[in-house]
């Protein structure tokens, strides 16, 4: 994937002016990591023939804390991803097919924690005391039987243990 206009721009990327489309596209065409956003900010029409790179990048810097140009910069980077999917996984079938490789195992470990992902099981015991007065209990009670009669719902007669509601 070359450029963004090999695909269809989503709605975060619309939503931009221009020049930071431009911006956007030149951050995934920057030559290398480092510079990259100056890169981007000079090839997007950003400063002047004499701007420093402090200028740009300053102005760069700018850009990349705009919320919009980072809800942009996610959405082409999903789109990149998506479209580099079938080159990554001809990659690791390239490391499955020779056993010697020195990455071998790793790329076994990659595809089974995807195909077969590890999960774990954590039970929590919560234990307490709730103690409720007799005057509480009555307000539960006399609650429930307001929410039953108003909901058509006939309650079955509590139990008594030893002497008293339960």
């Amino acid at each position: 994937m070359n450029s963004l206009q090999e695909t269809s721009p989503g709605q975060a990327f619309s939503a931009l002016t221009q020049k930071q489309q431009r911006y956007v596209i030149a951050l995934f065409e920057a030559p290398r990591s480092h510079g990259a956003m100056t890169f981007a900010a000079r090839k997007a029409g950003y400063g002047n023939a004499n701007s420093s790179r402090q200028s740009l990048s300053q102005m760069a810097y700018q850009l990349n804390v705009d919320p919009k140009v980072q809800a942009a910069i996610a959405e082409v980077s999903r789109q990149y991803i998506t479209v580099m999917g079938p080159h990554a996984v001809r990659a690791i079938k390239k490391i499955l097919d020779d056993p010697k490789h020195r990455d071998f195992g790793r790329a076994i470990g990659i595809v089974m924690d995807r195909v077969a992902p590890q999960s774990s099981t954590l039970a929590v015991k919560v234990e307490g005391k709730i103690e409720l007065s007799a005057r509480e209990t009555a307000q539960v009670l006399e609650r429930m039987e307001q929410l039953a009669a108003k909901f058509s719902v006939r309650l079955p007669a509590p139990k008594v243990i030893e002497g008293e509601l339960a």
